[in-house]
């Protein structure tokens, strides 16, 4: 880009545009704290790129949802291409979220869509908020895109798939932070930095933009997930739940045992659930074939369902029973489902209380812990006694 040209874009961009427009390798993978302009800037890049290539490309942008994708990346596409002129020159049909300009295309879809990340090759994929993107969507994404692939991401994972493509020696990694966004209102700057204070972990990731780390106050932390397909055959089987309607989600886990190992697979992580929907819910996947165990101190639930032709026992509770449930927990090897993305938050996210002084105290706070529960209500009530522990 000439120097002229360059002065005159760069009133208009971010640092992020010519971090894209000037790597030469495959991955250009962007990691970022919040508001860094990261997404604004990789979709001002592809619009340039539309703009001055002249071979007809095909660009596929990927969120892991598409309602996520539409309240986000393409918003900001149809804002940017209005701006510049774009907009009225192309052509966008609603019905496919596809743009047509000058012989390229531009394609909106989400990972969720099997058949489309199975679909059709093309030449560049961008995967907005890449992280929430299961190892086995990005295979089938890269295997059918011929040049680049862009991902952008907030590090809040300690471990991710997206840190090994890091390390390959045709990827390019671009940092930034909310510093790096020139665009930024001062009071959105001083929101951020409101959190150095407030939340240390937090302001680790989404202020500095830095790889989230394994907090002390951090319950679980050694966790592997793989993917559910790959969990060896198990016979003992057993489903909790935790209870939620219009505030919480309603939790409900399968786990198994096997050895020293506990697998571990996210089934339900839905508002709104009636006893009946759960009841449904459970028969229609064949789930009722397994013992649940629920909440104790929802007896009227439990009996609803029993009703209902659900197997269905109350969770051994009490007097330290959290605790003594987090304990037997940790006596074993968790493994997860990589397709278990709200129990990998949690997983991360469950943490001890911590007094003004700095003390952390063996009380966990009570939040980011649906899952959780559900886990030790079934693990707790079905091996508590120690000689149940080594029952392979």
């Amino acid at each position: 880009m000439e120097t002229s040209q360059r002065q005159r874009i760069e009133q208009y961009c971010n640092k992020q545009f010519y971090e894209a427009l000037e790597s030469n390798q495959r991955l250009k993978i962007f990691q970022g704290g919040s508001r860094s302009g990261k997404t604004y800037s990789i979709m001002q890049y592809l619009l340039y790129l539309i703009t001055i290539t002249k071979e007809p490309l095909v660009i596929s942008v990927i969120r892991k949802t598409l309602p996520a994708l539409k309240r986000s990346v393409l918003r900001d596409f149809l804002n940017i291409s209005k701006d510049t002129g774009i907009y009225w020159d192309g052509i966008f049909n609603k019905a496919e979220n596809t743009f047509s300009y000058n012989g390229h295309t531009l394609e909106f879809f989400s990972a969720d869509d099997s058949q489309k990340i199975r679909g059709s090759a093309r030449d560049i994929a961008w995967l907005n908020e890449g992280n929430e993107l299961l190892l086995e969507e990005y295979r089938q994404i890269a295997m059918r895109t011929r040049t680049n692939i862009i991902i952008d991401f907030n590090p809040s994972d300690p471990v991710h798939w997206i840190y090994d493509l890091c390390e390959r020696d045709d990827a390019d990694l671009f940092l930034s932070t909310y510093k790096d966004n020139k665009f930024l209102p001062e009071q959105l700057v001083k929101e951020i930095e409101r959190l150095k204070a407030k939340d240390p972990d937090y302001w680790r990731v989404y202020g500095l933009g830095q790889k989230a780390v394994f907090s002390e106050r951090q319950i679980f932390r050694d966790w592997q997930y793989i993917p559910f397909s790959e969990f060896p055959e198990l016979d003992d089987w057993g489903i909790g739940i935790d209870f939620g309607f219009s505030q919480d989600s309603c939790a409900i886990i399968l786990a198994g045992k096997k050895n020293d190992k506990i697998y571990v697979h996210e089934l339900c992580y839905k508002k709104g659930m009636t006893n009946r929907d759960i009841a449904e819910f459970l028969k229609s996947n064949n789930y009722n074939q397994y013992l649940c165990y629920y909440d104790s101190a929802e007896p009227k639930s439990g009996e609803e369902l029993r009703q209902m032709d659900i197997w269905a026992k109350p969770a051994i509770k009490g007097q330290g029973s959290i605790n003594a449930g987090i304990s037997l927990l940790k006596e074993f090897d968790i493994v997860g489902s990589l397709e278990s993305k709200n129990l990998q938050k949690e997983q991360q996210s469950y943490l001890y209380e911590q007094l003004k002084d700095g003390t952390i105290i063996n009380k966990p706070v009570d939040k980011n812990n649906h899952l959780m529960d559900a886990l030790r209500y079934l693990i707790y009530s079905k091996y508590k006694n120690r000689n149940d522990f080594f029952v392979v």
